[in-house]
């Protein structure tokens, strides 16, 4: 017989997005795993549950993984859930899994809250390709050729970032990357969840002083093209009188908007679907 791992994803900030599979796999395991007995013990009493806890952080040494064996060559049923979100992104779940299949275990991820997800969609920014790069270094020489490094990469890019940090990331991508959009979310879920969007300087300016809460940073790719919101800041709010001329003429002469949108964008540099939007909306 062999035992069963259940990865659980936990809310990152709004208790009410817990699913009921999470809840039930959380009250049906004989163990609970966590990065943080205070964190997920105060979840388990929110939810009425009385579990004894493990903790398996980024330090867990060989007595977790020695109970984490003798529990699932058991048979038994252990739940790992990280401080918030989805186990094994940017904590130690995945070593987790890895010891749970190398015990010949069963193992199960839940589908949950991703702080990663949620941000790379509601930033408004590509994101049929991202990467996702955890952390930015603490040290300012690594930060810096780590941005540069990802300024060019065509893709999307998504990072974490710390509130008492995210004041000198902005300045190193002012500097490095000045004209690059960027999207900064703080409290993703939360009652005060905010966005902030534009370049470095732009961003960096909306958040004024603010050194509260997590926050998540997503940088466009090297390829993604001006987007309408800068084209819209540039004509104070809206297309120019020329560009809605042309639209016009070209919807009389039998184009659909669709079609009447392509040679627009290219003209101005942005994304036609984002061009279409805006159009649609006029």
């Amino acid at each position: 017989m062999t035992g069963h791992l259940i990865l659980v994803p936990t809310p990152i900030g709004n208790l009410g997005d817990l699913t009921d599979r999470a809840k039930e796999a959380l009250a049906g395991a004989d163990l609970v795993a966590c990065e943080d007995t205070r964190r997920t013990g105060g979840l388990l009493k929110h939810l009425g549950i009385d579990k004894p806890l493990l903790r398996f952080d980024d330090h867990a040494g060989d007595a977790a993984f020695e109970r984490l064996g003798l529990e699932l060559g058991s048979d038994r049923t252990v739940a790992y859930c990280s401080d918030a979100g989805m186990p094994g992104i940017n904590d130690p779940g995945f070593e987790i899994a890895r010891a749970a299949r190398a015990a010949g275990a069963k193992v199960t991820v839940l589908p949950g809250a991703s702080a990663v997800l949620l941000a790379v969609v509601a930033s408004g920014l590509p994101c049929h390709a991202f990467s996702f790069q955890g952390y930015l270094p603490n040290r300012c020489e690594p930060r810096r050729t780590l941005l540069k490094k990802l300024g060019a990469e065509e893709e999307t890019v998504v990072v974490f970032e710390t509130p008492h940090r995210i004041h000198e990331t902005l300045a190193d991508l002012e500097e490095l990357l000045p004209e690059r959009e960027v999207a900064l979310g703080r409290e993703l879920t939360k009652l005060h969840e905010t966005w902030y969007r534009g370049t470095p300087a732009q961003v960096k300016a909306q958040l004024g002083r603010e050194d509260r809460g997590e926050m998540v940073l997503v940088l466009a790719g090297a390829s993604a093209k001006r987007l309408v919101t800068e084209v819209e800041a540039t004509f104070e709010g809206g297309l120019p009188d020329w560009a809605q001329t042309y639209l016009a003429a070209a919807r009389e002469g039998g184009m659909t908007l669709r079609e009447a949108v392509k040679p627009l964008a290219k003209h101005l540099g942005v994304s036609a679907s984002e061009l279409y939007r805006l159009a649609s909306e006029i």
